[in-house]
């Protein structure tokens, strides 16, 4: 049994290629399930940390072929903390919501809702720098509802 005082974690590194984000998703999904986030929760939060690896995959990493994703989950005081770290080929320079109104009537990229998306389905999330020089991207998730 697990000590409730101490953090519980899992560590996660994949090739930065898609496709990959699929064992993330499903790792990050049980992981979450095994400490007690509801299951449309858990939905959300494959969706979520499926957008964040893609994001890292073509965006930070660039594509470029033997670049690796980290992911580490950290479950502590009933908050699921997930860290999704590329190797920042591409630094990150800021977000912009997208304007929904424009990309409908066709004066925005099509692209570009990833980040906006994972916003909507987890409690917290954003930048934050690596020590390393890569990007990171942290969402958390409440695994009970606050009163």
């Amino acid at each position: 049994m697990h000590d409730l005082s101490s953090p519980l974690s899992i560590k996660l590194s994949i090739p930065s290629e898609f496709g990959y984000e699929c064992v993330v998703r499903e790792a990050v999904a049980s992981f979450a399930r095994r400490i007690g986030i509801a299951s449309e929760r858990v939905e959300d939060l494959k969706t979520a940390v499926s957008e964040a690896c893609l994001n890292a995959i073509e965006h930070g990493n660039a594509h470029m072929p033997g670049m690796r994703i980290d992911v580490n989950c950290v479950w502590e005081n009933d908050v699921l903390m997930v860290r999704v770290i590329d190797q920042g080929l591409k630094r990150y320079a800021g977000h912009v919501a997208p304007c929904i109104e424009c990309k409908v009537q066709g004066e925005a990229p099509l692209r570009g809702m990833g980040l906006f998306l994972i916003a909507q389905l987890v409690d917290t999330c954003g930048f934050e720098s690596s020590p390393d020089g890569g990007n990171v991207w942290y969402m958390s998730m409440r695994t009970r509802a606050m009163a």
